[in-house]
């Protein structure tokens, strides 16, 4: 009210300011917008003195006072209706100002669809309606979560005035986190200057549920009668699990059920089922909502088979026939496997398997296998087996019977040679009368080396084969030979060394240090260019193999004069003893010569005598300590 009347002065002030000037007309609302049905107070002010209202509502009361006019007036029209102020200057000209006053309805009524349990994870809708609500273009449809907006939807290009119903469908994900929280529509008025143009719709409380899997049983799906087990059921990741209803079930045999939350056990006896196929069921509820889960097991009664053969005993190449028979179970349940050294050669769905097989690998024995499976699933419920025997003659190879053999002298050792067959053959190897058997041990000597003929037999055949002998040994003490008797001086001398040996020896040979001799390529044999004294000493000869070594020593001698040897040995030292008088006696020369020259200077210089005889005598001194040193 107070800005009313400094408005009103500033007004008047300015009528007075600009008196005889043209007329001017303003109006005042205290509203934008106003409730359909409801009052308005319009004023207008004017530096006029006439002022008129021109509006086609219903004006409930007029005020006049000095430059101004008020007017109330009853807002009950959708339609757009102009309010005008019109103000008459000396009768000459008309001037006038107008506004508008815009009317709007709150709804009604709001109401919200919402489902109270929502799944996790999925998609739902929401339905809000607003009922007698306008104008729509300044309609906000909102739908809120725990008193937040989430979702809305606005009508800005809509033009309708009067009063509608509007309804919207919204979509929204539903989470763990909207569990037991209130959801509720809302339309909200966007108007200036208007204050609680907000209406809620009642609120529902929704429950989010989680099922994600159907339930899961475990059960033996195939069971011999007389067996005792358990049933379960379990439910993963379901929510709220306190909310939870999980009953399980075999369907025909109401004894046997339970119920729990997310984990039902119920112990199954199958002595008191009679034989054949039953269903277990298990349903998960929660709330409004279930999945469930079906499992077949059948109950059969313990079956049993024979297995025959019309052989246990077959020769290589030959068959032999298998049987396999089902005599104890029903017979439409189950099937017959038959497996080969543990390949499966034969399958039928039939309670009689009959099969021919040959005996086609060197092998002593073959195993047969027959299998009792169910033909649902294949599990194998019992198994057969008969060990046949394999009748081979018998065989060489290369490598139980090399085509040549190393043998060591001396080694004890068996032959070497041994063949392959069933029954186990009898071996024997001969040599010049030598008889040997391969599975006995001897002592191998240098005269066995030789071919020998192998021989193995069986009761279902006989082999031979030729084996090639040779027998090795250590190298023998070694032969040394000189090409002379007597070596002389400048002479030339060969020393060759020889041993008996296999495989043939390496040769090596230790010689005195200053020796000068050649070696053949083969290392068996020194050579002496030309003897001297320095070639006299021990001469070693080594003859190394595999197998062993041996040496023999030579003792070289020679007829050389060593005279003149010593005479010039003698003379050498002689001219080295005089070098080194020599070298001594120049020194002490030297030294005398400064002592000398040291007294002259110093007499020269005036210095006493008996300075210059100590001097002296020092320099004597230490010429003296230089020789001693």
């Amino acid at each position: 009210m107070g800005i009313y009347w400094v408005l009103l002065a500033v007004f008047h002030m300015n009528i007075f300011i600009n008196k005889g000037n043209c007329c001017i007309v303003n109006i005042k609302s205290n509203k934008d917008f106003v409730i359909f049905g409801q009052t308005v107070l319009l004023e207008c002010t004017s530096n006029c003195m006439d002022v008129v209202w021109e509006t086609r509502l219903t004006k409930l009361s007029t005020k006049k006072e000095d430059y101004s006019s008020s007017v109330e007036v009853l807002v009950q029209d959708w339609e757009d209706s102009p309010i005008k102020c019109v103000a008459d200057s000396n009768n000459e000209k008309v001037t006038k100002a107008e506004t508008r006053v815009i009317p709007y309805a709150l709804p009604s009524k709001m109401t919200i669809d919402l489902k109270e349990e929502l799944e996790e994870d999925k998609e739902h809708e929401v339905t809000c309606s607003a009922y007698g609500v306008a104008p729509v273009k300044y309609v906000i449809l909102s739908v809120t979560r725990g008193g937040v907006v989430f979702l809305n939807k606005t009508y800005e290009g809509d033009t309708r005035r009067e009063p509608h119903n509007l309804t919207e469908t919204f979509k929204f994900m539903a989470r763990r986190s909207d569990n037991m929280r209130d959801f509720a529509c809302q339309v909200t008025l966007n108007l200036t200057r208007v204050t609680n143009a907000t209406v809620d719709s009642p609120s529902v409380i929704i429950k989010t549920y989680a099922l994600p899997e159907n339930p899961r049983i475990r059960v033996e799906e195939w069971m011999e009668k007389g067996t005792q087990t358990y049933i379960s059921c379990e439910v993963l990741h379901s929510f709220p699990t306190e909310n939870i209803t999980t009953k399980l079930s075999v369907d025909g045999f109401p004894n046997f059920s339970a119920t729990g939350n997310t984990f039902v056990s119920i112990p199954l006896d199958t002595s008191n089922l009679t034989e054949g196929q039953y269903k277990v069921i298990c349903v998960s509820e929660v709330y409004n909502f279930s999945k469930q889960s079906d499992q077949t097991i059948v109950i059969y009664e313990s079956p049993n088979m024979t297995l025959m053969a019309s052989r246990k005993v077959i020769n290589l190449g030959y068959p032999v026939q298998i049987d396999c028979n089902l005599f104890q179970g029903n017979a439409q349940y189950f099937g017959l496997s038959l497996r080969v050294d543990g390949v499966e050669k034969k399958r039928v769905q039939f309670p009689d398997l009959v099969e021919k097989i040959n005996a086609t690998r060197r092998k002593p024995d073959i195993s047969v296998t027959c299998e009792l499976f169910i033909q649902e699933n294949g599990k194998v419920l019992f198994t057969a087996e008969e060990a046949l025997t394999v009748h081979y003659p018998p065989e060489f190879n290369d490598v139980s019977c090399p085509n040549s053999l190393i043998w060591v002298d001396g080694q004890e050792r068996m032959f070497g040679c041994s063949s392959d067959g069933n029954p186990t053959p009898e071996e024997q190897c001969s040599f010049n009368n030598l008889f040997l058997q391969s599975t006995s041990y001897f002592t191998a000597e240098r005269n066995m080396s030789g071919v020998y003929m192998c021989r193995a037999s069986n009761s279902v055949g006989t082999v031979t084969k030729s084996v090639e002998v040779t027998v090795q040994y250590p190298p023998g003490t070694p032969t040394v030979n000189i090409s002379k008797s007597s070596i002389g001086a400048k002479v030339s001398v060969n020393l060759s060394c020889y041993s008996d040996a296999l495989p043939h020896p390496v040769y090596n040979w230790t010689i005195p240090p200053n020796a000068q001799v050649e070696f053949s390529q083969d290392n068996r044999s020194i050579t002496i260019k030309k003897a001297s004294w320095c070639h006299n000493g021990n001469y070693t000869c080594y003859a190394t193999n595999k197998h062993g070594q041996s040496l023999a020593h030579w003792d070289l001698k020679s007829d050389i004069d060593n005279t003149m040897l010593i005479a010039i040995v003698c003379v050498c030292i002689g001219v080295f003893l005089a070098v080194i008088l020599g070298l001594t006696t120049y020194i002490i020369h030297q030294k005398k010569k400064r002592g000398k020259y040291c007294f002259i200077k110093k007499k020269e210089d005036g210095i006493p005598m008996q300075n210059i005889k100590h001097e002296n005598q020092n320099d004597g001194n230490l010429l003296q300590d230089k020789s001693t040193d």
